[in-house]
């Protein structure tokens, strides 16, 4: 039966995380005519050289967009920490671990509607029932980039054997259900094209939708859920980046979805397997175009192994 709480932690998860499940429209790939130009005077052909076109791209953390961001996520007290952690680095692949700082922080934004969530979290067992949603349209991330669409919707019910309030040891939970749905949109602010950063220009839309249900079997002595998970999720980044004159216009559209039941012993394990068993059909697109809008490089990729292969950057040996 701890299995149940362990998906329904997972559909949370998906809700917060931002990976969520069910019909949703894709988003459109974003097109190169609509970046501004990077500048750029050799653009990249091979994965090769795309890894090259960041990981030689050095002095970022003096970048003005780094900058402002830094100091943005920085100002909630956690972000400093977070992003000084370990060995510094000012090459393009410390952007990789801000962002992942940034994505961890940002909840910092959303203090007073992540509180309400948490409280109907806590009051679940009680009520069995959840019906939230989290909205930061219009709302800056520090002074170059904007939330044009920050949408996010958060349901669920349970059932229990007899009425009651959800039991401790869940001994009388029967089922539950939910469904979410993410929409963002991030954009630039016009400032962006005035400060001389190595980014140029870039565009972020996701869509995320879902539904998923719980049940309590029997078989024997052992009590086994029936997990049924069905989820879209759709992604398209615009990056216009220079740095020493390599760079271009990089489009990079993801679609991922699962349809079906699931066995429960897929949610247990190494988290890396967990992701690959919940995502079951995926396609990774990257293309990157110069500033004539002609593409330099395009190819698919059909696993999200495949992909990290592929641009898993070796650091040289002395």
């Amino acid at each position: 039966m701890k299995k149940i709480l362990v998906v329904f932690a997972v559909l949370l998860a998906i809700f917060l995380v931002g990976c969520p499940n069910a019909p949703s429209n894709n988003v459109p790939e974003e097109k190169a005519s609509s970046l501004k130009a990077s500048g750029a005077t050799t653009v990249p052909t091979t994965e090769e050289e795309i890894i090259d076109v960041f990981a030689s791209a050095e002095d970022m953390d003096s970048d003005p967009l780094v900058v402002d961001l830094k100091e943005f996520f920085d100002s909630f007290g956690n972000g400093s920490k977070a992003i000084n952690r370990g060995k510094s680095t000012t090459t393009a692949k410390g952007i990789v671990k801000k962002a992942f700082s940034v994505a961890k922080d940002l909840e910092e934004t959303l203090i007073p509607q992540i509180s309400d969530i948490q409280a109907a979290l806590e009051a679940f067992p009680n009520t069995k029932e959840l019906d939230e949603t989290i909205n930061v349209s219009g709302e800056a991330i520090g002074t170059y980039l904007t939330f044009t669409k920050g949408e996010a919707t958060l349901k669920a019910n349970a059932k229990t054997t007899d009425n009651a309030a959800i039991a401790e040891d869940l001994s009388n939970l029967k089922e539950i259900s939910g469904d979410a749905s993410l929409k963002i949109e991030i954009n630039p602010t016009n400032a962006l094209y005035d400060i001389g950063s190595a980014i140029k220009d870039v565009k972020f839309k996701t869509n995320a939708a879902g539904d998923a249900k719980i049940v309590s079997t029997s078989e024997g002595n052992a009590e086994l859920p029936k997990i049924t998970l069905n989820y879209t999720e759709s992604l398209s980044i615009g990056l216009s980046f220079s740095k020493n004159e390599k760079g271009g216009k990089f489009i990079l559209t993801e679609n991922a979805k699962h349809s079906g039941d699931i066995d429960a012993s897929a949610l247990e394990g190494d988290p890396s397997t967990v992701v690959n068993n919940l995502i079951t059909e995926i396609t990774i697109s990257l293309k990157v175009y110069d500033d004539n809008n002609q593409v330099k490089f395009s190819k698919t990729y059909n696993s999200i192994e495949e992909f990290t292969t592929a641009f898993a950057h070796q650091e040289p040996t002395e």
